[in-house]
């Protein structure tokens, strides 16, 4: 009840009279009332009497040219001012951020522009949820403005990017005043000749708040702008007019315009796009005759099928399935079940599209022959070849070169010899890729883009699948860079998961947890490339001795288990038996490794037989090798351990190779032991100084003690070095540069090591390591 002025000496008092230094701290001055902001204004202009430091936070978007503390912090003597501007997440940081928090960073800094409070948000929710607390904030604001500014804030909201000045005058001519009050609300800017909001998830909080009537009148108010004469004679994008004659429910603008905005993104490699604008006239559209609609179910299939959308390529082929079936149109039908094949593969749900196709060469059997048969015998030769028939695939693919020669049919002639390529390079490599070889000139000469990658992909998963890794790498790499400048993202990711197993065999293990983790992450993900993502991280866990093993092989089984394919099961049952021998879980081992063996037999693939029976071989079960055995197998189990770690060697496998010369004598022991080492097999590595200290071996470097080498949290030799670095207080780059590693890596395994040791900041990590005794300092 004392008058203001003798408050404000009392607190000054405080101050003065302490004791030690004081932090006196006002957040979110922006919301300060009249009395705090003379406060503010009382302390600003004596603080430097005494031991204190006052902090004054607020959002800089929120206090305008004319709030009140703008005049509170120009009144306060510039010589006790400091100012500190918190500049906003970089990109890296947010990727970052989203890989601490095991969620992909695609579309996050775009989304968020970097604002902390935006990114940790979203971060903390499932994906695709607008955050209420997100909302909270943004709706705040709306509601504190007028309504002539709110009716800007509104019509802004519903366009995409950014609003035009001569759209927003021909709709709502705004006063001056207003367009003030939405910049000074933090949640409007002005670029030029337009207007957008300062963030993307500002402009997502205010549209969805709208009602369904407002909103739908809106988009109707600007698509009839913008479908207007207009002044400079400007052409806009057919896109932008099918955004708001969808959402405005105008189905014959929808028709009018859906179709010709879908064709021209196709044109111009932009399949995600295509592929929506088809979806768009597909479900918005209303009624159109079935010929019609059969023409954009194709269209919207070719285009999900180049993006990975299983799903929908699924759908809409069995809605076309069940048109040509009732129109009669047999060779549309089966041109249509032969290509509802692929998306079935790519499902792993090989069994259905073995059915769908011998369906398909079922109803062209009965007409004369034509190109459709062609196609029908190629993909047929295709699904041989994914099963690992290769001598039948052979075969189906001559049938398919016959018929494809005969007809002129250059593309499925083209595709055929691919095919054959990859069927021939299971049975003699050598003459496979010369076959391939020919057949991806062919491609390029006759423009056929799908063909082309689709050969480089077969080239590389295969080159992979027979431990030519090098050729492996080249050829996923080479398509990679081909698939991401088209959009083949469904192929693209297949690629990127192949590459990190081929990376977990070369001893790359760092880049491979990058680009595993990668493809995992992301929600749209084919089945085949998360199911090959997850054998190798299995893969590289347990080598590692990281946690999450039995999660990665256990999904990864559930994924392939339906295929009922060699060359899916096989490597995940020889991962699986992996894990349990390393467990010393011999019965698992030998379960593991039967389960795919008789399969890996019956096709005569050696080098699935080879892993298969490798294990059984360690569990006790036979004690020789199948003649179809691969080599370095079958000279580890015949006890030539020296010839098989040199086999290995040539193959560029490093840990193949020490685990063959760990069955070797002391100097070979030693040997493996150096490789385990130097790539951070902890496992192996442990496993093996066992066995060298029962020898009597002494001498051997000890590393670090039980507590520092992560046993509590099972961390790995690298994940320990990059903690205790970073309890000396480096910075992220400052690690890479002393471990000769890239930022990212480095920021991979932080984020490991956060996660194991049950973390979420620097700060806590250095706590944790150092109640473990993990922060001795690094050689």
């Amino acid at each position: 009840a004392d008058p203001r002025a003798k408050l404000f000496e009392a607190v000054l008092d405080e101050l003065h009279a302490a004791a030690a230094p004081v932090l006196v701290v006002i957040e979110d001055a922006h919301w300060a009332d009249e009395a705090t902001l003379d406060l503010i204004k009382f302390l600003g202009r004596r603080i430097e009497r005494t031991r204190a430091l006052l902090v004054v936070s607020f959002r800089d978007d929120e206090v305008a040219a004319g709030h009140p503390l703008r005049g509170v912090i120009g009144d306060l003597p510039g010589m006790a001012l400091t100012r500190v501007d918190l500049p906003r997440l970089s990109p890296a940081g947010v990727e970052m951020l989203a890989r601490r928090a095991l969620r992909s960073a695609a579309g996050l800094f775009e989304t968020t522009q970097g604002n902390p409070f935006f990114v940790t948000e979203l971060l903390r929710h499932r994906v695709g949820d607008l955050p209420r607390s997100v909302q909270d904030l943004v709706l705040a604001r709306f509601a504190r403005l007028d309504k002539p500014a709110q009716a800007i804030v509104r019509l802004v909201s519903i366009v995409p990017a950014r609003l035009e000045r001569w759209l927003l005058d021909a709709l709502l001519a705004p006063t001056l005043p207003a367009l003030e009050s939405c910049f000074d609300s933090g949640l409007l800017q002005a670029d030029g000749a337009s207007l957008s909001f300062r963030h993307e998830l500002a402009r997502v909080a205010v549209e969805s708040s709208l009602a369904l009537p407002v909103a739908q009148a809106l988009h109707a108010q600007v698509l009839g702008a913008l479908t207007g004469k207009r002044a400079d004679g400007r052409v806009l994008p057919p896109a932008r007019l099918v955004h708001h004659a969808a959402l405005a429910g105008d189905e014959a603008a929808v028709r009018r315009h859906a179709p010709v905005a879908a064709a021209l993104a196709s044109e111009r490699g932009a399949r995600c796009e295509a592929a929506r604008h088809w979806r768009t006239a597909l479900q918005q559209a209303g009624a159109v005759d079935d010929a019609e609609r059969a023409r954009w179910l194709e269209a919207y299939a070719v285009e999900c099928w180049a993006v990975g959308w299983n799903s929908d390529v699924i759908a809409a082929r069995l809605e076309l399935d069940a048109a040509y079936l009732r129109s009669g149109d047999v060779v549309a039908q089966a041109i249509n079940l032969s290509r509802l094949s692929g998306p079935y593969v790519s499902s792993l749900r090989d069994a259905q599209a073995d059915a769908a196709n011998r369906q398909a060469i079922g109803l062209l059997e009965q007409l004369p022959p034509g190109p459709a048969l062609a196609a029908a015998y190629g993909m047929q030769a295709h699904l041989l070849m994914l099963s690992r028939d290769c001598s039948q695939s052979v075969e189906w693919s001559r049938k398919a070169l016959s018929l494809a020669q005969a007809f002129g049919d250059r593309q499925r002639l083209c595709m055929s010899h691919a095919t054959l390529g990859t069927a021939l390079l299971f049975i003699d490599y050598d003459r496979g890729c010369r076959e391939m070889q020919d057949a991806l000139q062919m491609a390029r000469t006759e423009e056929l883009p799908v063909v082309e990658g689709t050969t480089m992909l077969n080239l590389g998963t295969a080159s992979g699948e027979l431990m030519r890794l090098a050729q492996a790498e080249r050829w996923l790499r080479e398509f990679m860079a081909y698939a991401q400048e088209r959009e083949l993202d469904g192929s693209l990711h297949y690629a990127q998961a192949w590459l990190a197993l081929c990376e977990v065999h070369t001893g790359r293990w760092a880049d491979a947890a990058d680009r595993a983790n990668d493809v995992v992450c992301r929600a749209g993900a084919m089945d085949i490339g998360r199911a090959t993502a997850l054998l190798a991280l299995g893969r590289l866990r347990l080598r590692r001795g990281d946690p999450g093993v039995d999660d990665a092989l256990d999904e990864a089984l559930t994924l392939v288990g339906p295929s009922q394919t060699l060359q899916r099961i096989a490597p995940v049952r020889a991962a699986r038996a992996e894990a349990a021998w390393q467990r010393n879980d011999r019965a698992a081992t030998l379960a593991e490794a039967q389960a795919a063996l008789p399969l890996a037999l019956s096709k005569g693939h050696p080098w699935f037989i080879g892993e298969l029976v490798f294990w059984c071989w360690r569990a006790g079960a036979l004690d020789a090798a199948p003649v179809d055995c691969a080599e370095p197998y079958a000279l580890q189990i015949a006890g030539c351990w020296r010839e098989a770690a040199a086999a290995w060697q040539r193959l560029g496998c490093p840990f193949e190779q020490a685990r063959a010369l760990a069955d070797g004598d002391v100097v070979a022991q030693q040997q493996a032991l150096a490789l385990f080492e130097r790539l951070g097999a902890r496992p192996a590595a442990e496993a093996t100084k066992r066995r060298l200290h029962a020898a009597g071996v002494r001498g051997l470097a000890r590393g670090a003690r039980a507590s520092t080498r992560g046993q509590a949290y099972a961390l790995t030799t690298r994940e320990l070095q990059v903690l205790q670095l970073l309890c000396s207080g480096l910075r992220n780059a400052e690690i890479a540069q002393r471990l000769s590693r890239s930022v990212r890596t480095v920021d991979h395994h932080l984020a490991a090591v956060f996660a194991k040791l049950g973390v979420e900041s620097r700060l806590a990590a250095i706590q944790a390591a150092q109640r473990a005794g993990l922060t001795a300092a690094p050689e």
